[in-house]
């Protein structure tokens, strides 16, 4: 029980990373490329957040499989 809630703990947290850094390159691509007005933040909001989110969970299940495959 406790294992696989620190696995759970940890997936988490490597997610959380994963987003983070994520987020951090797509801000400073969103910078330098994208003008700055509300309808560029409400599409940022609306359709690249959700889009980060689901790729930081997907990047972090390809970890957890590559650990796991070579254990």
């Amino acid at each position: 029980m406790a294992k696989k809630f620190f696995k759970k703990i940890i997936y988490l947290g490597i997610t959380c990373f994963i987003f983070k850094l994520l987020w951090s390159v797509t801000g400073g691509l969103w910078e330098v490329f994208v003008p700055w007005n509300y309808r560029t933040d409400l599409i940022a909001v609306i359709f690249v957040v959700p889009v980060l989110i689901v790729v930081s969970f997907l990047l972090s299940s390809l970890c957890f499989k590559v650990i796991r495959d070579t254990e």
